[in-house]
């Protein structure tokens, strides 16, 4: 349900297997700028952000126009490994809940670079019991985590996964 009234959500859903995976472009660093999510209709800056030595975020600045985060500790995307952004879910992230596998989202890097995801899975986890290892942990190929907290619980964390694709 893409528009009015909200299913409730369930805990995980995705682990969608790409046919295009493997053939992703691997590139080097560069910050991002620029995140659109097509389908939830995000368009908006991104900044970089540091993260405390337990790997929990800097809280990024809240408001409407506030860009959405990017943890400078995490690879660049396109980069292998997985870029984390974060973003509050009473601003641009306000609708990563309608988020579905297959959903894409595209980077703008400060090199110029689009770097091109899809939606692989949405997980929903209590924030007591945040998946570090599945957001942090090491990947072979470049993927693109966004997190924010809520999807209706503010107790809980809202964690969307995608993996690059080739244009």
């Amino acid at each position: 349900m893409r528009g009015g009234g909200v299913a409730p959500l369930p805990r995980f859903w995705g682990d969608a297997v790409l046919a295009d995976a493997g053939k992703e472009q691997v590139l080097g660093p560069s910050a991002p700028v620029g995140l659109e999510i097509p389908a939830v209709g995000v368009r908006t800056g991104v900044v970089p952000i540091g993260s405390r030595p337990e790997r929990a975020l800097d809280v990024p600045a809240a408001g409407a126009d506030e860009p959405v985060a990017w943890d400078r500790r995490s690879p660049a995307p396109g980069e292998p490994g997985s870029a984390v952004m974060a973003g509050h879910a009473g601003a641009a992230f306000s609708r990563l809940r309608l988020l579905r596998p297959g959903d894409e989202i595209v980077v703008r890097r400060a090199d110029g670079v689009l770097v091109r995801f899809v939606v692989t899975g949405v997980g929903l986890h209590p924030r007591k019991a945040f998946p570090n290892e599945r957001v942090y942990g090491p990947r072979d190929h470049p993927a693109l985590t966004l997190v924010t907290r809520g999807g209706g619980a503010y107790g809980s964390n809202l964690v969307v996964y995608a993996r690059s694709v080739p244009d």
